[in-house]
Order: structure tokens, then C-alpha cells, then sequence
């Protein structure tokens, strides 16, 4: 068995001058085959596997996967030193991650598993304690990255807990903010906003920074004596300071590398700052530091962090109505990330979720629509059917087709996608979590308009459908307002929704007070003339022409969601047609017949303008134009952008 395992190492070149590529592919495979096969049916020989080199053990273990062998691999892979090893070597991470998630699968607790052993070996103290933090932030990043957050989220704790306990050296400090950023990620997107804010205010601290935005400074941070590479503990740089990716107390001593102000660290606890402002919904702190980080950003600045500070630069960029500068950070950032990683890559198809999300801001449906099918693709491959990360590109492509279709009517494959977000959220969560407010309202707008659109007396589930929608829409506010309160975006749009909603059940006098509550947060929260304003605005002025004859106010109130929508999209934008529409039936009931022609001919020129909108093609993936970073910094970080 020693000789097998000894060829297969060979094989996979195990020796340097042995190039890879001149290896029969077919005989590799034969011999990996049997060997599982073999070890599936003895059940020994482990110790002399972990003899051979890394590349041969993570293809042992990819072949159990493939030959269905989930048990022995569970096995495997529950054993901490196991996957220790496995984390320490890059170039097997995405097949760790297919074979993590499909042990998972195969309905065992993989990840709870390693978390608490790492718990556990860290209570023992049977290791230093240096190699216990490297451990804990490689293994914590994995399961953040594989969307187990909880389980995250405890390995990053333990992992902080064991820094804070240690002499406050600049090396344990850096130490520290490698916890803070990666416990951000985690907990943002687990909507662990208390224990978030806490982890927020600890960085801010060790930076030597306040907490308010609006005094950050221009210059570095008062940190700015050490060095750079405490934050390459994931593998992304190696540098001569470094041992096996980890973080040395000597490198910190030597201050090789530069400053903190300019180093790939910051720039992702900027990022992270950011992200967590924008889950919160205060968009003006997100773009703050989205642009801090952007800034930080350098031509030698590892790829995988430049895409992350690009992507959340383009999100901020979109809810701030930047869309110019929102387009060229999106594209940018899924263009790196297809050139770095692959088309199929998980770290690909998060990058074409945001650019999804710009392009269904930017009224550019359909191309969304296929764009956000490529990402779910991707995702499903890597992930599964039990993974968070397949529930949000579920939900987004769910919302995406309900847009879409929003004309048409035809709202089952919408409807298919948000109930797949919510059965997969529903069996990751606990009952309460905020996680299930999103896919709920979405299912709530799309049974809304199934229900609306169903002939009367064809189908006796009409109004079953409703109270669906609107007990859907009441969990996803309570959800929201246990969250973040009533002043929140998050909250306003559950309240428009419920408008929307009560129209249709003919409750009009509760539906103006949804819209108003709406309409009164949205506009102290983001300004009179953003595109959420517009929005309630228009949906209250339906409900006073349509349903409770107050023509003369709903066309006021038509004029300004106009104002706002051309000011902010442009004279093709979509949703103009319905407060067209409406100033058209407006002008007929007051009896001003001259001006319900003049918007009969400006909607007619709406939809010429449209057909020319349709046929202009989005530039097809891959076909971006890729700038360098000096030339997209200065773009956006030009006089009057």
C-alpha cells in the first residue's frame, strides 16, 4: 500500500521536476479511484496518508466526494489537524469548499463540528497560543466565506478573546483588527447588528479613530508605524517576514513594509465599516468609508481585496444614485474577479450579484434577469441547495423576474424562485431572523399581483393569497422594526409595501397611512428627491386617483415622482409609464380633456423611447473594458463626478 500511495505521489508531482501536466490524467484518476475504494472498504492506512503532499491528500478526499464516499469523508474532514492542513494549502480551497458543503449536505453538522473543536482546543491549552489565533482566523474566514456564519462568528470570538488576553504589543493589536475585520463580515451579514456595532467600535478604537464619519481624516491613522503584512494571514501575499502565511512578532518589530494608512488591512476594515453601514441602511456612512477604502487601494494591493473594496464602492454607489461611477466599480470588480478566479468561481458570481444590482437600478431588467441566473449558476455549483449564499441569489433573481414581468403577469418562476430563498433561510436561521424579512416581502409582492391578476371566480384562492401577502408583509416589517427600529429604509419600504397591499384589499384609508409613514421616514432619512421618495410618491398618488377620487392632489403628487424619476434615470425609465398613465385618467376625470391628450402624446413618445432603449445591447460579460486602478480612482475621485 506504501508503494501505491508512493506512486500517486509522484503522479501529482509531488517533486518539483516533475511537471504536472505530463502525467497520464487518466492513470492518476484510476489510482485515486482504487485507492478510495480501498481505503473505503479497510479503514486503515490514514497515517500513511497523511504522509503524502497536500495537492495528493485534497485530491484523495475530492475523489471521495465524487465516488459518494460522504461518510469516510466526514470522517476525514471533522478531525480539526485535518482540516488545519487542508486550510494552510491554497490552492485546494474551492474543491475544500465542494467538499465541505457536501458533507454538510449529507445531513451532518460539519461546521458546528469544527468550531466547537476549535473551542475546545483552545480551552486545553495544548497549543501556543500564536498558532491557536493563525488557526482560528484561517478556519473562521473559511466558514465566513462558506456562509456559516454562526459558526464563524464563534471561532472569530474565541480567536479576538485569545488576542485581547495577550501583552497589547502593536503585533496582538493587529491581530485583533484581523478578528474585527473578519467578525464584521460575519456579523453584518448575519444581521448581528449589537455584537457588529461592538466589533465596530473596538477597530475604530485600535485605529486611533471616532466614530463619527464625518470627522474621518485624510491622513494615515495613527497606527501608521507598523507593517503591513499582519494582514496577509489568508495567504493572499507572501512575504519574507512571513511562515506558512502566518503573521510573525518579529515582521511587526521590522516595519518592513510601509504603513498602516496604506495598507491592504485597512482598506478591508474600510470595506467593512461600509458593508455595515449599508446592511444598516445609512447609505452616506457606507459611502464615506467605501471610498476611504477605495482610496487605500494600490497597484500592489492583492486582487481578492481590490475586488471586495470595488464591489462594495459599487453598491454604495448605487444606493447613493451615482450611477456613472456605480457602473464602472461593478464592472470592474466582476471583470477582475472572471480574470482571477473563473467564470464559475463563488467568488465570480458574488460579483455578478452586485452587478445584477446595479443593472435592475439602472431599469436594465432583462439584462439583470440573465445576469443574476449566471451567479445563482455558479453559486449552486459550489454551494449546493444548503447554503445562505444560493438563498440570496435566489431571492435576488426572484425579485428581478417579478420586476420583469410586472406588465406580463407572469409571476410563477418569481414566485418559485422566493419560495426556494425562504424554505433554504427557514432551515439555516432561527424562525426570527431578519434574514427571512427580504425573501418574505418578496414572496408578499409577488402572490400581491398573482392574486390581482387572477379573473375573478376563476380561482377561489384569491383571497387566501392576499392574506398570505399580507401576513408576509406584516412578519417582514416586525422583523424590521425589532431590528432597526421605524426610522430605518428597511422599515418605510415594509410600510409602502403594506400600502400597496391594502389598496388591493380595498382598505384605502389604511393604505394612505402605510404610504404616508413611508413617504415621512423616506424622505427625513434620504432626501426629498431620492428614487424611494418617487416611488411611495407614486404609489399614494394611484391610490388617490384610481380608488379615492383626490384627482387634484394624485396629480401633484404624479408631476413630482416625475420630476424625480427623469432627474434620476432619464426620460426612458420604466416607471413613468404608470404616472403617464395616471396624469392621462387624472386630466379625464377633471374634465381637462387637452391635457390628457398632451400626456397621451408624451407617454406614445415614452414608449418610442423604449423600443430605442431595448435595443441597445449591455456590453456581454466579459467584454468589459478593464481600467488600471489609477485610471478608476481618478475617474471617480474627479472634480464635480
Amino acid at each position: 500500500m506504501k508503494r501505491v500511495l508512493w506512486y500517486i505521489a509522484k503522479m501529482a508531482d509531488a517533486s518539483p521536476p516533475l511537471p504536472a501536466k505530463k502525467i497520464p490524467e487518466n492513470l492518476y484518476e484510476l489510482c485515486l479511484t482504487n485507492l478510495v475504494n480501498f481505503w473505503y472498504k479497510s479503514k486503515c492506512y490514514k497515517k500513511v496518508l497523511r504522509l503524502l503532499p497536500d495537492t495528493v491528500v485534497m485530491d484523495v478526499y475530492y475523489k471521495m466526494l465524487q465516488e459518494k464516499k460522504l461518510c469516510i469523508l466526514h470522517t476525514e474532514l471533522s478531525e480539526l489537524d485535518v482540516f488545519e492542513r487542508l486550510l494552510r494549502f491554497a490552492g485546494c480551497q474551492l474543491k475544500l469548499l465542494e467538499c465541505f458543503q457536501a458533507v454538510i449536505e449529507h445531513c451532518s453538522k460539519l461546521s458546528t463540528e469544527l468550531a466547537t473543536a476549535y473551542v475546545e482546543k483552545c480551552n486545553a491549552n495544548v497549543r501556543s497560543r500564536n498558532s491557536l489565533i493563525q488557526l482560528g482566523l484561517r478556519l473562521g474566514g473559511f466558514l465566513n466565506e462558506a456562509g456559516w456564519y454562526a459558526d464563524a462568528q464563534t471561532v472569530l470570538l474565541k480567536c479576538r478573546s485569545l488576542c485581547q488576553a495577550q501583552p497589547q504589543s502593536t503585533y496582538y493589536k493587529r491581530l485583533t483588527l484581523e478578528c474585527c475585520h473578519r467578525l464584521l463580515n460575519t456579523q453584518s451579514a448575519y444581521c448581528c447588528f449589537p455584537a457588529a456595532a461592538e466589533t465596530y467600535s473596538l477597530a475604530l478604537k485600535l485605529l486611533g479613530i471616532t466614530e463619527d464619519v464625518a470627522e474621518l481624516p485624510e491622513c494615515s491613522f495613527s497606527v501608521a508605524e507598523t507593517c503591513d503584512v499582519a494582514s496577509q494571514t489568508d495567504g493572499d501575499i507572501m512575504n519574507p517576514c512571513e511562515r506558512e502565511g502566518e503573521i510573525s512578532e518579529e515582521c511587526c518589530r521590522c516595519g518592513s513594509t510601509g504603513t498602516w494608512g496604506s495598507s491592504s488591512l485597512l482598506a478591508r476594515l474600510c470595506k467593512e465599516f461600509s458593508s455595515l453601514f449599508f446592511v444598516r441602511c445609512d447609505y452616506g456612512a457606507a459611502y464615506t468609508w467605501s471610498m476611504r477604502a477605495l482610496k487605500l487601494l494600490t497597484p500592489h494591493t492583492p486582487v481578492k481585496i481590490t475586488i471586495e473594496v470595488l464591489r462594495a464602492c459599487g453598491k454604495a454607489c448605487v444606493v447613493k444614485r451615482r450611477f456613472r461611477g456605480a457602473g464602472l466599480l461593478v464592472r470592474h470588480a466582476a471583470a477582475l474577479a472572471r480574470a482571477a478566479y473563473g467564470p464559475r468561481h463563488p467568488r465570480h458570481a458574488a460579483a455578478l450579484l452586485d452587478l445584477g444590482f446595479y443593472l435592475l437600478n439602472v431599469d436594465c431588467v432583462l439584462h439583470s434577469v440573465a445576469v443574476y441566473e449566471e451567479a445563482l449558476a455558479a453559486l449552486s455549483a459550489a454551494f449546493g441547495r444548503h447554503s445562505l449564499h444560493v438563498a440570496t441569489a435566489q431571492e435576488d433573481l426572484a425579485y428581478a423576474l417579478y420586476v420583469l414581468e410586472y406588465s406580463s403577469g407572469r409571476f410563477y418562476k418569481a414566485r418559485e424562485h422566493a419560495e426556494r430563498a425562504i424554505r433554504i433561510i427557514q432551515n439555516l436561521v432561527p424562525p426570527d431572523h431578519l434574514l427571512l424579512a427580504s425573501a418574505k416581502r418578496v414572496k408578499a409582492l409577488i402572490l400581491e399581483e398573482i392574486a390581482l391578476d387572477t379573473p375573478a371566480r376563476q380561482d377561489m384562492s384569491e383571497p387566501s393569497l392576499l392574506e398570505e401577502s399580507e401576513a408576509l408583509h406584516k412578519a417582514a416589517l416586525e422583523l424590521s422594526m425589532l431590528a432597526f427600529g421605524e426610522k430605518n429604509v428597511q422599515t418605510a419600504k415594509h410600510y409602502g409595501n403594506l400600502g400597496r397591499l391594502y389598496q388591493s384589499m380595498h382598505k384605502f384609508h389604511d393604505a394612505e397611512t402605510m404610504h404616508l409613514k413611508a413617504i415621512a421616514i423616506k424622505e427625513e432619512l434620504l432626501g426629498p428627491e431620492d428614487y424611494e421618495v418617487g416611488l411611495s410618491i407614486g404609489h399614494l398618488a394611484s391610490l388617490y386617483n384610481y380608488h379615492m377620487n383626490m384627482h387634484r392632489a394624485a396629480e401633484k403628487l404624479y408631476l413630482r415622482s416625475i420630476h424625480i424619476s427623469v432627474k434620476l434615470f432619464g426620460e426612458r425609465y420604466s416607471g413613468l409609464e404608470y404616472d403617464y398613465r395616471g396624469l392621462v385618467h387624472v386630466c379625464t376625470q377633471l374634465k381637462r380633456h387637452d391635457a390628457a391628450a398632451h400626456y397621451a402624446r408624451v407617454l406614445q413618445r415614452w414608449q418610442q423611447l423604449r423600443e430605442k432603449s431595448k435595443a441597445e445591447q449591455q456590453p456581454a460579460l466579459g467584454d468589459e473594458e478593464v481600467l488600471s486602478l489609477e485610471e478608476l480612482q481618478a475617474k471617480l475621485f474627479a472634480p464635480n463626478d
